[in-house]
Parts: structure tokens; C-alpha cells; sequence
């Protein structure tokens, strides 16, 4: 009867450890050991960590915060809720690289190459276009003047998708632009929208895969890319982009999730989530391509 309890007891705490794995494990876990080129990552499973480890947070009055209605992985994602009349469900900004703005990790380097991958998904309910997604940025100054920004964001207006609008804020080897955002000063360099429907109704409550890359110039020359894939498949590349014409004062050194959803505000109460915000000198891919997660066994039974 001992030797039967105790049998018993170690099956029943393999069982434990195992679901327990498969519940909180997260892709993060030892990012920069198994993954050394990349530079960030982040499953979104503490609150408190928001405010750590990003230089800028907004909230939205609480409409921004972790969830844990149906993480990608761990047990917790980041969720914006929208809600109707208001233009903002919050945003992130993780600053890496030299940079006059709010310096915090890899502050020796200048990134002149970046990509940057995460898993989004709407709620079931979700209707119209979210307008902002993301975007990477090269800080110019204290005051955030902007010397390049490579934004994904609505593909237009009256459709579903994602595109591609990558700006400079140089002329010649001068950073332009006096603030952020001064759209007076930037300028545009070209849309390229990708042909997924993100937003349509076959994709609501899905987690979606997406990583951008954005490639400055060579100072002086009109090689700069941006390009983005959905699940693994490319969608759409701007190329012979001059991001920064001569200027080499730094490189991209911030990363944004955005949940601004335009004047007007969201339509109606619904969600988005983001999940596995990876950021990296190389390709990164989606997770779990080649692997797969360990489940607990569902025949074991104890006598």
C-alpha cells in the first residue's frame, strides 16, 4: 500500500510540474541564452514590469493592462480595451541603442538594422480598422525630434489590412523635425500595403504573427527597407527608401505598440491583444515552428 501511495504521489507531481510548465512557460524565458541575437523579449506577464521596462507608458486610464483572457503563451497578454468616443487604448515605448531619450539598455551600440516580431489578435466582437500598430524610430534629440520613422499601421481607412509608411525627418545631414510627431517637417517616403485583412471577420480572436523590418540607409544613398510578413509570409516591402540621408548621429533606438484608433474613436467595446514582443538583430520567425511545447500526459491513472 506504501510503495502503491507513493507511486501514486510521483506520478501525480510529474503531472503537476508538467501542466504547471505548459500553463506559465513563455517563449522569454532565457531569451538571451537561447537566442543570443535577439535584444528583447517580452510575454507580457507582470504588471508592475510594464512601468520597468518601458520609458513611456500610456494607460489610457487603465484601458491598457495585462490579461489573462487567453494568452498566446504564459498566462497573461497585454490588452487595450477600446471603448466608444475615445481615440486611445494605450501604448508601450522600449527604448534600446544610444539614444537622447530615456537611455536603458544596449546604450554603447547603434542599431542601423532592426527587426522586430509579436503576436496580435482582435476580440471575437471586433469591428472596423484599428489604425495603429507599431512603429520603430530613430530619436534625434532630448526634445524627441525624429530623424526616421518606419510605422505598420492601417493599410487605409475603409479597409481591414496593414501597411507600410516609412518617413524621414533629415534634409541632407540635418535632422529637420523640432518635436515629435512634427509632421511639417517629415517626410513621407511611400506606402506599401500588405494584402492580409488583419482586421476582417475570418481573423477576429485569432493570435496573428507579425514581424517588420526596418533597414536605414547607407548615409548618403537610397537603400534604406522596411518589410513586413504575416504568419511567416511577406506582405509588402518598401525599398530605396532615404530614411536618414548623411545623418549618422544614431540609429533606431525605440520600438512602439500603439493602440490609437483615430478622431472619432472606436465604434464600439472591443479588444486587442499583444502577446511575445520579440526585438532582434536578426530574422526572428514564429514561435513554435519547429518545436512544440510539452503537454501534460492524459493516461496516467493512479491506483
Amino acid at each position: 500500500m506504501l510503495k502503491r501511495f507513493a507511486h501514486a504521489s510521483a506520478l501525480l507531481a510529474i503531472v503537476s510540474a508538467i501542466s504547471a510548465h505548459s500553463a506559465h512557460a513563455t517563449e522569454c524565458d532565457n531569451y538571451q541564452t537561447k537566442h543570443p541575437d535577439w535584444l528583447w523579449c517580452d510575454s507580457f506577464e507582470s504588471e508592475s514590469a510594464i512601468d520597468a521596462n518601458y520609458f513611456d507608458v500610456d494607460r489610457a486610464g487603465g484601458r491598457m493592462a495585462i490579461s489573462n483572457e487567453g494568452p498566446f503563451d504564459g498566462s497573461y497578454s497585454l490588452k487595450s480595451n477600446y471603448v466608444p468616443g475615445q481615440q486611445d487604448a494605450g501604448s508601450i515605448k522600449l527604448s534600446l541603442g544610444a539614444t537622447p531619450v530615456a537611455a536603458r539598455r544596449y546604450t554603447d551600440k547603434k542599431f542601423d538594422e532592426l527587426y522586430w516580431r509579436f503576436y496580435m489578435k482582435t476580440s471575437s466582437n471586433w469591428i472596423g480598422q484599428a489604425y495603429k500598430v507599431t512603429r520603430g524610430i530613430v530619436f534625434a534629440g532630448s526634445d524627441w525630434r525624429q530623424a526616421a520613422i518606419g510605422h505598420l499601421w492601417e493599410d487605409g481607412p475603409d479597409s481591414l489590412g496593414m501597411g507600410l509608411d516609412p518617413v524621414s525627418g533629415v534634409k541632407g545631414s540635418t535632422v529637420v523635425t523640432t518635436k515629435y510627431n512634427d509632421f511639417s517637417n517629415l517626410t513621407w517616403l511611400g506606402k506599401a500595403n500588405g494584402p492580409f485583412q488583419m482586421y476582417g471577420t475570418a481573423n477576429r480572436g485569432k493570435w496573428t504573427c507579425i514581424e517588420v523590418r526596418m533597414k536605414l540607409n547607407t548615409p548618403g544613398q537610397s537603400d534604406g527597407v522596411m518589410s513586413f510578413s504575416v504568419n511567416g509570409t511577406p506582405q509588402a516591402t518598401a525599398s530605396n527608401l532615404n530614411f536618414r540621408g548623411s545623418y549618422t548621429g544614431y540609429g533606431i533606438n525605440a520600438i512602439l505598440l500603439e493602440s490609437f484608433i483615430g478622431s472619432s474613436g472606436a465604434p464600439q467595446n472591443q479588444a486587442r491583444y499583444f502577446d511575445n514582443f520579440v526585438v532582434s538583430t536578426k530574422p526572428i520567425g514564429c514561435y513554435n515552428a519547429n518545436e512544440v511545447r510539452p503537454n501534460a500526459p492524459t493516461n496516467v491513472r493512479v491506483e
